[in-house]
């Protein structure tokens, strides 16, 4: 509901740009986002009631209310008691970034869902290993593949490391392939429907990989800013490096390197190569990995505090570095207080 309030806000300051045709959501994809083609031609449905990008941030508001609501729910399973829970749902729904993203309707809301969801399904592969866990680690890899060229790229390496976390598979070549095969079989069903959608819609072999091969060329984007943003805005992945330092029968030093790993990856991306993502993306996207591991490892009870602390010094941080790294129409957007153009005060 908070959500809500603050995208009708936003969309009654005249924020969200005019509708785009169905026909300019194709174009999109020169971006690199297949998801946020599909997310557009969603939204293009309500038109009849409100204009598309609207229906596209009240798209968002409604995934981010179910991911605070699984995020809950995870939380709560990891034995973390309901006030606890509930208060970093508030601070972690209170980070201005993740405000921003929400309603923002740009492809990083769904790179950083993506990247969410990757942590919990590693988690089950690694403790589990059997074959329903990768099976539902195999159906989270298409996602990366649609979120765009910078998470395509982690397809290959995370499709390898199916068989190569099972000690059984790094012995015997038969259940080596086996493991791969479970493990690459929904992306490749998935780059198959996504083809045939592509001719289906007049887009060519050349148009459908360029965006692909510009992604990987250079870039000169400053490199320390949003390391440095990322440390101060996300804080909390610090409970992930000292739960991989600290000696516990339930650790997981991959899993707490994956955790950090993606994020620095974007980050790195963004500055020397061509990902152009906006510049907080790592940041959230840290905020993401460690809620998907907080939600699938119990962490000892002083860890929780913590990570409360964590979070709410990152939200604090988030609002005062706001003037730095905020786009100047959404902060402006924010005041004056206007439901869908209805004014109060």
């Amino acid at each position: 509901m908070a959500l809500l309030v603050l995208g009708g806000n936003l969309a009654g300051n005249g924020v969200f740009a005019p509708a785009v045709a169905l026909d300019g959501m194709l174009l999109h994809w020169q971006k690199g986002s297949l998801l946020q083609v599909f997310a557009g031609w969603a939204a293009s449905w309500f038109g009849f009631a409100v204009d598309q990008q609207t229906a596209l941030a009240l798209g968002y508001v409604a995934i981010a209310a179910v991911g605070a609501a699984v995020v809950y729910r995870q939380l709560r399973a990891s034995d973390w008691p309901m006030a606890q829970a509930g208060l970093a749902i508030v601070l972690v729904s209170s980070q201005a970034m993740l405000l921003q993203m929400v309603t923002g309707v740009g492809p990083e809301f769904l790179i950083v869902i993506t990247v969410f969801t990757l942590i919990p399904g590693w988690r089950g592969l690694a403790a589990v290993g059997d074959t329903q866990s990768v099976v539902n680690y195999g159906l989270i890899l298409p996602l990366l593949l649609l979120s765009g060229p910078a998470l395509a790229a982690l397809v290959p390496l995370l499709v390898l490391a199916v068989p190569f976390s099972e000690p059984e598979a790094r012995r015997k070549p038969r259940v080596f392939m086996a493991m791969l095969l479970v493990g690459i079989v929904p992306a490749l069903i998935i780059v198959l429907g996504v083809t045939v959608l592509a001719v289906r819609a007049g887009i060519g072999l050349v148009e459908f990989i360029t965006p692909l091969v510009r992604a990987f060329q250079p870039g000169r984007w400053p490199f320390l800013a949003p390391i440095i943003l990322m440390a101060l805005t996300a804080p909390v992945g610090l409970a992930a490096l000292l739960h991989a330092l600290i000696p516990d029968r339930r650790r997981q030093v991959l899993t707490s390197g994956l955790v950090l790993f993606v994020p620095l990856y974007l980050a790195l991306g963004n500055s020397f190569l061509s990902f152009n993502l906006a510049p907080w993306t790592p940041a959230v996207a840290l905020l993401a990995t460690t809620l998907g591991w907080l939600g699938a490892t119990r962490v000892r009870p002083w860890m929780r505090w913590l990570v409360l602390g964590l979070l709410l010094a990152g939200s604090v941080a988030s609002w005062w570095l706001a003037p730095r790294w905020a786009e100047p129409a959404w902060l402006e957007g924010l005041l004056p207080f206007q439901l869908f153009g209805w004014q109060f005060g």
